[in-house]
């Protein structure tokens, strides 16, 4: 039996192994492919190792180009910032929607599900349903309504109709996952905190917020991490640079250069998803424990 357990145990761990591989692969492309010229990327030299040669320009007038050998460059990055205009913009608006949504969706869905969760009125399960039947409809279906209504409330070409759109798409999921986590704290301690002479709001934020902030944690990631990668809505709504965002904007960059540059397109790919890599290694543990608490319990 003990020899069967350690087979089993090693030919799963080959199976995560090996799916480990593929999904880091691409990560691993795209930032080896960030220190090569597209030409080198095209011919398939991307590792480290392999070398190419660069002409460089004579250093005096009349004098021959020399030419040197080297295995990385920095130029995709340095291109980036001189021709890939509006970088800056896309990051502020980025980091604008995914900050501002995520406080907004974490607030009011909180609420929400503190809500649902302890207290009692007509319709309580009924709408509570309804909502979970919502998160099957998928955006695309809504996508033209959203348009018009984003002309009819003059919210189109303004970074604030996105803010809307993002906090309404994210509130679902919020709610979801708190309201299983409000559940799954015993009612004595609510109770307790009122009797010591405690508001509802108060309850809410000296006893649920502390106990459920794993919960919290968990859906500020997700709501962060669907903010920073949505593309079509900031797509829709919106045509000038001043409100668009880096999914767009790098959508927009072979456009912008006239060709496709290979390098240039993963280091700006590499740029745009290293503060959510960061993010998501920080705040790692709490991810999980509150994905737990919020699907296992309620």
């Amino acid at each position: 039996m003990a020899v069967q357990k350690k087979s089993v145990s090693f030919t799963l761990w080959a199976i995560l192994l090996v799916v480990g591989l593929f999904s880091i692969l691409p990560f691993v492309w795209i930032v080896i492919g960030s220190f090569k010229p597209h030409l080198e990327i095209q011919k398939g030299n991307l590792w480290p190792w392999q070398s190419y040669e660069v002409q460089k320009p004579p250093a005096e007038p009349g004098a021959q180009p020399t030419k040197t050998t080297e295995r990385v460059t920095l130029d995709n990055y340095k291109q980036i910032f001189t021709k890939l205009s509006g970088l800056p913009t896309y990051y502020f608006n980025t980091l604008w929607l995914a900050g501002a949504g995520t406080f907004l969706s974490l607030l009011v869905g909180a609420l929400a599900a503190y809500g649902f969760a302890h207290f009692k009125f007509v319709g309580n399960k009924l709408l509570f349903t309804l909502l979970l039947l919502t998160i099957m409809i998928p955006a695309e279906v809504t996508l033209i309504g959203r348009y018009e209504l984003m002309f009819q409330l003059r919210l189109y070409d303004r970074i604030v109709g996105l803010l809307i759109a993002y906090v309404a798409g994210s509130l679902l999921l919020v709610i979801f996952i708190m309201r299983n986590v409000f559940v799954s704290i015993p009612r004595d301690l609510v109770d307790a905190a009122l009797i010591d002479g405690a508001s509802t709001w108060q309850v809410f934020w000296e006893v649920m917020v502390p106990i459920g902030r794993n919960g919290l944690a968990a859906c500020g990631i997700l709501t962060v991490l669907g903010i920073w990668n949505e593309f079509l809505f900031a797509l829709t709504f919106t045509s000038m640079d001043k409100v668009r965002t880096l999914p767009v904007g790098i959508f927009l960059l072979k456009g912008q250069f006239g060709l496709f540059n290979s390098g240039v397109l993963f280091a700006t790919v590499l740029l745009s998803f290293l503060p959510i890599v960061i993010v998501f290694i920080l705040l790692q543990k709490y991810f999980v424990r509150g994905l737990s608490a919020g699907a296992l319990k309620g």
